[in-house]
């Protein structure tokens, strides 16, 4: 978490201090009601794969040495729990979360519920495939929230 690799730039007003905040505090009261581990990732696109999204840029000069730094174009999250038998994982749920990086100020979170498989598409990532797959399939096909905090 506190890497500079973590740092990326975020719509500071109506993203970070809003919408993206409600949703990491709504993952950490996840955590309370999970019984074993509540596994995250978190990443950021410039654009959807295959689209031909404009990657906007914006340039500062520190001290002397200027920089043009992309901006990428959305954030995303996703979330897994699993259920085990011994060392086994006998089922699994995922939720995605995909959002704008703009200003969504008001906007609840669970407007931009998506499932893996959707980030998955948009992203080119493979996640969670240490999952057997039909395991993986079902989990990562689930686009409920309710269903994923009540696993």
């Amino acid at each position: 978490t506190y890497y500079m690799t973590n740092i990326t730039p975020q719509v500071h007003y109506g993203l970070n201090e809003d919408t993206w905040m409600y949703l990491e505090s709504a993952v950490r009261d996840v955590i309370k009601y999970t019984s074993d581990t509540l596994y995250v990732v978190t990443g950021a696109a410039f654009r959807k794969k295959g689209s031909s999204d404009t990657i906007n840029t914006f340039y500062f000069n520190k001290n002397g040495d200027s920089k043009t730094i992309p901006f990428p174009n959305y954030y995303w999250k996703a979330l897994l729990k699993v259920k085990w038998s011994g060392t086994t994982v006998t089922e699994a749920k995922a939720i995605g979360f995909w959002m704008p990086n703009q200003d969504l100020e008001g906007a609840d979170y669970d407007n931009y519920v998506v499932n893996v498989n959707q980030i998955e598409q948009w992203t080119g990532f493979d996640l969670f495939a240490n999952l057997p797959d039909s395991i993986e399939e079902t989990a990562e096909g689930n686009s409920n929230w309710g269903q994923f905090q009540s696993f």
